[in-house]
């Protein structure tokens, strides 16, 4: 809202000093404008003079000094100064920001989204956990990303998908089709030798008992029997890795499984597209990929000298496939040990044509889950916490996502479970949750009060009521204390840190903004009575709350946590 009116006003400043002959760089401008982290800043605060000092030859102090000069703040702003070396700090006019919460009262939430994305299709690609086991927490941290991310981008309009990869080609399916069939005899009575690098998990004998009770046959040679079981173990890990992303409120557009692209012959003539290039060669009976052409990377196997095509073969492929569905943009979580791989995936798009910018990828770093205030270890004993449905149990669904989005994705996480479920305002999610409710309860005290306001207290699960669409005579100029400003300038930098966190893919900004929103709020509510006897006032701050409990609302649906009104 404001933030892009300060961005016109430089824009229009520096047009204005290029038209006098005072700067001759003659590009446009995108001005960068953030909020400062202290309030003696002013509201916001551009580096706009810091990009332009080379450009200009100029220092950025004297440019700052010129374009603060020519901006025409058309009444948004208190005052405009310059800072340190160069930065440009306006200082927003109360009226401004009190007009804007009645604009968000009036016309509604929504009408104020950014629409950076215009339509762009954003398919986004996570979790693809190999169907050979339970998820883990990593997974979960991953999940709630991706989910996360999903609902904040189509938020700002646009068009995405979520989807899940299946490794169900290869080794690894074979490996588990082997480790059934293993404990399958076991259970049958006959001894033996479990070795080393099959899965041992007690989902192993739980699938080989099901095929039991279930009285399926399979196949009287081994060779038969281990593949029949790996497709059987697999699809029985996938219906369980999609029960558990349900329960946890992840759904997911499409699944797609990496023997499509053998099916289909995508992943024959992406090689050959390669060969064709001159981007793919043999040696030592094997068929390379020219890596170190596109990056200060080895060049990396395709097909191995047995004949047998690698992974990576089949993930050029499928990004290839992706960008034939007409997606803009691919967006991929993976954990952070593929660090590694997102130069030579990148290099690949490049090699076939593509940009290779249309790839974005997200890291996630590991978890480490917190019981008494010690780390847990990562096994299957019991007591001790391993996949996300154990956390789920533990905790809940609300407590997870949300706790899994309290770091940066890139950032390792310690998730304390003792902390998770406390119900009290050291626990964030509860923190947040609690704001609501106490916000409902007020306006159940308005309401037993007699004070009936038209889309605040008559009705407030109701849309606006008809206010949306027209004025309100509520007197918003009596809001002035300092935690009320505090509040107020809290709620539209919503509109910020929603396109702030579309932009640089970061989820977790959200979860930070909620946090800090409501401690304004607690603050707040501690310093001011909202049901007084003045009934103007009163009426100002029960819109004030009705706005507030709208953003919370919004911000914990983007974040799929619920929103409790009596807690």
């Amino acid at each position: 809202m404001i933030r892009k009116k300060i961005a016109e006003l430089i824009r229009e400043a520096y047009k204005g000093c290029k038209d006098k002959g005072i700067f001759i760089y003659d590009a446009d401008i995108e001005p960068i404008v953030e909020i400062p982290r202290e309030s003696d800043f002013g509201d916001y605060s551009t580096n706009i003079a810091f990009i332009l000092a080379p450009k200009l030859r100029k220092s950025p102090r004297d440019i700052a000094n010129v374009l603060a000069e020519h901006i025409d703040s058309k009444g948004l702003c208190e005052k405009i100064d310059v800072a340190g070396k160069g930065f440009i700090n306006f200082h927003i006019k109360d009226t401004v920001w009190r007009s804007g919460l009645k604009d968000l009262f009036e016309k509604g939430i929504d009408a104020f989204m950014p629409h950076i994305g215009e339509g762009r299709r954003v398919l986004i690609e996570f979790v693809s956990a190999n169907p050979t086991g339970p998820l883990h927490i990593g997974h979960g941290r991953g999940a709630v990303v991706g989910d996360v991310l999903a609902n904040i981008l189509s938020s700002v309009k646009y068009d995405v998908s979520r989807e899940y990869y299946i490794n169900d080609a290869g080794r690894q399916i074979a490996t588990l089709g082997e480790s059934t069939y293993l404990r399958l005899l076991e259970i049958k009575g006959e001894k033996i030798d479990f070795p080393d690098g099959l899965y041992k998990g007690e989902y192993i004998k739980d699938i080989a008992a099901m095929l039991i009770q279930m009285g399926i046959e399979i196949p009287d040679k081994r060779d038969d029997a281990i593949r029949f079981l790996s497709q059987f173990s697999s699809n029985i890990v996938m219906e369980g890795i999609k029960k558990d992303l349900l329960d946890f409120g992840v759904v997911f557009d499409s699944y797609f499984r990496e023997t499509e692209l053998y099916q289909s012959g995508m992943v024959d003539d992406t090689i050959e597209g390669l060969r064709s290039r001159g981007i793919a060669y043999e040696k030592d009976g094997a068929l390379w990929f020219k890596t170190g052409l596109f990056e200060k990377d080895e060049d990396r196997v395709l097909i191995k000298s047995d004949g047998e095509k690698t992974y990576f073969a089949s993930d050029i492929a499928y990004h290839r496939n992706k960008i034939k569905r007409g997606y803009d943009t691919l967006i991929d979580i993976w954990g952070s040990d593929h660090h590694g791989y997102i130069p030579r995936l990148k290099a690949s798009l490049e090699a076939l044509g593509e940009d290779r910018e249309r790839l974005k990828v997200i890291l996630i770093q590991f978890v480490t889950l917190l019981k008494d205030g010690k780390p847990i270890g990562m096994s299957t004993r019991a007591g001790q916490f391993t996949t996300l449905r154990e956390v789920l149990d533990e905790v809940g669904r609300d407590a997870a996502r949300f706790f899994f989005l309290m770091r940066k994705s890139d950032a390792h996480l310690e998730f304390d479970l003792d902390l998770a479920k406390k119900t009290s305002n050291e626990n964030p999610v509860y923190y947040v949750q609690y704001a609501n409710a106490r916000i409902e309860s007020i306006f159940r005290n308005a309401r037993e009060q007699g004070i009936l306001i038209k889309g605040i207290t008559e009705g407030t699960q109701q849309p606006f009521e008809g206010v949306a669409s027209g004025k309100t005579d509520i007197n918003i100029g009596l809001l002035k204390l300092r935690e009320e400003m505090d509040l107020i300038k809290g709620i539209i930098h919503f509109y910020d840190v929603i396109e702030g966190s579309a932009k640089s893919l970061e989820p977790h900004r959200l979860t930070f903004y909620l946090i800090d929103l409501v401690g304004r709020f607690h603050s707040y509510y501690n310093k001011a009575r909202i049901l007084n006897e003045n009934s103007e006032l009163t009426a100002a701050r029960l819109m004030l709350l009705y706005v507030l409990q709208k953003v919370i609302k919004y911000g914990l649906k983007i974040l799929g946590v619920s929103a409790p009104d009596k807690m």
